[in-house]
């Protein structure tokens, strides 16, 4: 089915449905892809937001339970969180840029994941769709990906200064259990106050239960630890601090992606260790004004019995926005610069992994300006303009090779109209890019050991060829959409164009025995995001919500497709509260057409997947939630043509006093 006819069905099919996106308050809140507080109704993306509320992220162990219901998200694996890469908009991996506290997370080694992190110690999730390199740089090309982590006052009760925090929870599909113990607190003295958070958790599972009743082999232990506080000498200043540590220890195959074992992917030991660390400073001399500075460290550690890999990450952020009304004229400008210094450090018979540094500068700054009055009011409508640039030099350089120096000026413009408050039509144009990986600049050992097929036909050693005249990924995309808000209604939509150039790309030479990165493929990818929610006011206690989604894509070049980056995926449910609210059911249905397998001839079937959930306080200290997985134990999946989760029960209990 043709896009334009495909996107014309769903949207009018959606009222139809029950609907809600998640965070579709109106209130105004920090978002990523906006870095200044924007009601969601004036904010031209598509942007879903998931809270410790919600039961997805409330029963999750690993990102694969908070995110694979999300429409148009899809991630990359097995369900082992050593496996786990996200692809949002026809972009993989390198193309969506996922954050934690503000820290970059893109370690990229051969088939390992590039985030490591315990949704267990996550406040909040917010992913904001399309290209955003012109404020967050390089990896912004399908999205942006935040993970918030929990403060003292997200745990706080009403009227208390300080409590603790026990949890106990689990999975049947990979036979989980784990815990965590929290204490939190505030206090004011005479120098300002002081709030302050400690949790530590641990867990323990064994071999993963995917759809139809597949196991992927594993044997897991992860530990985890966040310490955070704070100290306010003012009401206009803060100063923070925080330490997020993970440590998982397991036994898994070789490349964690793959569903079993064989002789070419046999079982290892394998030990990931993450850290990252932040001193910053938060000014807010008013609502209108705000800058935060940090200082980061992030460093992820991958050991295994014969080798390691380090990345090590050093940064210095500034970010800031100020709003100012200059009376027919309000304007909101968005600011801030970056320093970082990253370092791959190999031990052993690390492969794929060179012993590299990368130094990136960067500055960005966007302003919007508003102006216009509604048309109730004798105008012409409210005028949105929003124009921005970020300016990104990276230095890279490769033990023996040479530096590879680039510069890249990613901008975008915007402009909305709103007839009155209820409606809004936007459409921009912004540029991205992906900078190449160190990997795929420097990596010169063996890639893989040669092979007989015959007595009379063998093949040399494959050895990595380096390439530091990689250019990088850029893409151009427009994009257009819609909100509205009525009553008891909200709908957001967009329709989006891009056009990608110099993909990265591994060329593997068989007979030369050699492997390289190029620039080979020139693509252009487009598709639709859409959401609709709806309260009924009659009714406050029912939430329903729908979402829609669907990602196509072809070969500039030769024409050719490349298969269904995203099928067109419809997510619906409800939710209802019961008995004062202490009671909440719902259910969460998510629905594809069949596809084609990326890069395959193949086509994959539909399916059809539920889950429902219940969460109930036993008492105002006791809260417990429940969910259930692929209801049916459905077979599906995912364009990349890895196997979905399985049928699981997740649970949680919390006694916080």
């Amino acid at each position: 089915m043709k896009p334009t006819y495909t996107l014309g069905l769903c949207l009018t099919l959606l009222p139809l449905l029950p609907a809600h996106a998640h965070g579709t308050d109106l209130d105004p809140v920090t978002v990523t892809g906006t870095r200044a507080p924007t009601d969601l109704s004036r904010a031209p993306l598509i942007i879903d937001v998931l809270n410790r509320s919600d039961a997805t992220l409330a029963t999750a162990s690993r990102v694969e339970d908070v995110l694979s219901r999300q429409p148009g998200l899809h991630v990359a694996g097995q369900g082992r969180r050593n496996g786990q890469t996200l692809s949002m908009r026809g972009f993989g991996r390198n193309g969506v840029l996922v954050r934690l506290d503000g820290i970059r997370q893109d370690i990229s080694t051969g088939h390992v994941g590039n985030f490591f992190l315990d949704p267990a110690l996550i406040q909040e999730v917010q992913i904001a769709r399309g290209a955003l390199s012109s404020l967050y740089g390089s990896n912004a090309m399908g999205g942006v990906v935040s993970f918030t982590s929990v403060e003292a006052s997200d745990l706080l009760s009403p009227g208390k200064d300080s409590g603790a925090r026990l949890s106990l929870g689990g999975a049947t599909a990979s036979d989980e259990l784990r815990g965590s113990l929290t204490a939190f607190g505030r206090r004011d003295t005479v120098n300002g106050q002081v709030d302050g958070l400690f949790s530590v958790g641990h867990s323990k599972s064994g071999d993963i239960r995917r759809a139809g009743g597949d196991k992927a082999a594993e044997d897991a232990s992860l530990n985890s630890l966040l310490l955070k506080g704070g100290w306010e000498p003012s009401d206009d200043q803060r100063v923070f601090i925080s330490w997020q540590h993970y440590d998982e220890s397991t036994t898994q195959p070789a490349n964690p992606q793959q569903l079993s074992t064989s002789t070419s992917n046999p079982l290892r030991e394998r030990d990931v260790e993450s850290n990252n660390v932040q001193l910053g400073h938060r000014w807010q001399p008013s609502g209108a004004t705000e800058i935060t500075s940090q200082l980061t460290f992030s460093q992820q550690d991958i050991d295994e019995p014969q080798a390691s890999r380090t990345l090590e990450r050093v940064g210095l952020q500034s970010d800031g926005y100020h709003s100012i009304d200059h009376g027919w004229l309000s304007q909101t400008l968005v600011f801030g610069a970056e320093l970082e210094q990253a370092r791959q450090r190999p031990e052993g018979n690390a492969n794929g992994f060179p012993k590299a540094d990368i130094d990136t500068q960067a500055a960005y700054l966007d302003t919007t300006l508003t102006a216009g009055s509604y048309l109730a009011e004798g105008g012409v409508g409210q005028f949105d303009v929003g124009i921005g640039a970020r300016y990104d030099r990276y230095d890279a350089s490769g033990q023996h090779d040479a530096d590879s120096v680039h510069d890249q000026l990613s901008p975008r413009f915007r402009l909305a109209w709103r007839p009155d408050d209820s409606l809004m039509l936007f459409s921009g144009y912004a540029e991205a890019f992906r900078a190449p990986s160190l990997s795929e600049l420097y990596a010169n050992e063996r890639h893989f050991a040669g092979f007989c097929a015959g007595p009379f036909f063998c093949t040399p050693d494959n050895y990595w060829i380096p390439n530091p005249s990689l250019s990088p990924e850029t893409s151009h995309t427009w994009e257009s959409g819609v909100v509205w808000h009525q009553g008891d209604w909200q709908v957001r939509a967009s329709y989006f164009d891009t056009r990608a150039d110099d993909f990265i790309d591994t060329q593997v030479d068989i007979m030369a025995g050699t492997t390289q990165a190029v620039n080979v493929q020139r693509a252009q990818l487009w598709g639709y995001d859409a959401r609709l929610s709806w309260q009924p006011s009659a009714f406050p206690l029912l939430t329903s919500f729908a979402g829609l989604s669907e990602v196509s894509g072809k070969d500039r070049d030769s024409g050719d497709a490349l298969g269904s980056q995203t099928p067109l995926e419809m997510t619906v449910g409800n939710d209802i509260a019961l008995y004062s609210s202490d009671v909440r059911i719902g259910w969460q249905g998510r629905f594809a057409q069949s596809f084609d397998k990326q890069g395959d001839d193949g086509r994959l079937p539909g399916y059809g997947l539920h889950d429902v959930h219940v969460a109930w306080r036993l008492t105002p200290a006791i809260d417990t939630s429940l969910r259930l997985a692929n209801l049916g134990d459905k077979v599906w999946y995912r364009p990349d043509g890895s196997l979905g989760d399985g049928r699981s029960l997740f649970a949680t209990l919390n006694w916080q006093w």
